[in-house]
């Protein structure tokens, strides 16, 4: 009887609790942010399609892409990246718009990944500012073991990847998804939002992400992005150079 009188006594403790919905509570600032719950089935896909070495795709990356995880945006995104970009592939083997090196880098992109799914932007970013700096560094492998170890993520692992044949293996799969465009992309940085293509104006991605995502809890980005949109159009007018198309000629000097 006293043991039945627990039991009764935990469910009316219990009972209260399981009915409030779970939260996400994210740092910044130091302090902790409770963010209202999100259904993934209502997450924006934010694709980019991109090379390592285009310089357009280290901007983007390091000074645009980056406004996901620098604010609440990142709540309703599920952000996909494809290191493929304008490369081709010539009998069994990639060939990269700006080189072998190109290619390493994008193989080292896949490994990470793959066995990073969730934390691999920051690393995909390090490298890009590495690839950015002038003069380019020169030891390719150097441009991303620095940013494994700022990290900790294993360099033994990743190298081992490509080493192995298995990250040749998860760019071709990258390859086969970027054929698989409609319409095929023109240029990189290209960037896709639930399967609609942003063309010349990807800078804007926030107002696009906001558009398409339709669950009950707007995150304060999608409130606040109207006053910060860029100037894509402006660039274009202006005649800057939007990308890296595969019919140039690739020039890291």
């Amino acid at each position: 009887m006293g043991y039945l009188q627990q039991f009764i006594f935990f469910i009316l403790v219990a009972l209260p609790f399981m009915f409030i919905s779970p939260t996400h509570s994210s740092l910044a600032n130091g302090k902790v942010n409770i963010l209202p719950p999100t259904n993934t089935s209502d997450k924006v896909t934010l694709a980019l399609y991109y090379e390592t070495l285009c310089p357009y795709c280290a901007d983007f990356i390091t000074n645009d892409l980056v406004k996901v995880f620098l604010s609440d945006l990142f709540t309703i995104v599920n952000l996909k990246l494809v290191p493929w970009g304008n490369a081709d592939i010539l009998g069994d083997e990639p060939h990269c718009q700006h080189g072998e090196d190109e290619c390493y880098l994008n193989t080292i992109h896949s490994c990470v990944i793959y066995y990073w799914p969730d934390v691999h932007f920051d690393f995909i970013r390090c490298t890009e500012q590495q690839s950015s700096k002038k003069p380019l560094v020169k030891n390719r492998a150097a441009m991303w073991k620095q940013c494994s170890e700022k990290l900790g993520m294993s360099a033994h692992r990743i190298n081992k990847c490509y080493t192995s044949g298995y990250g040749l293996k998860l760019l071709l799969q990258y390859a086969n998804e970027t054929a698989k465009l409609k319409p095929p992309h023109e240029y990189v940085p290209w960037v896709v939002v639930d399967n609609q293509p942003l063309k010349d104006d990807f800078e804007n991605f926030v107002k696009y992400v906001c558009e398409a995502y339709k669950g009950d809890h707007k995150p304060e980005a999608c409130k606040t992005q109207a006053a910060n949109v860029s100037s894509t159009h402006d660039k274009m007018a202006n005649r800057i150079h939007p990308g890296c198309y595969a019919s140039e000629i690739a020039n890291l000097g």
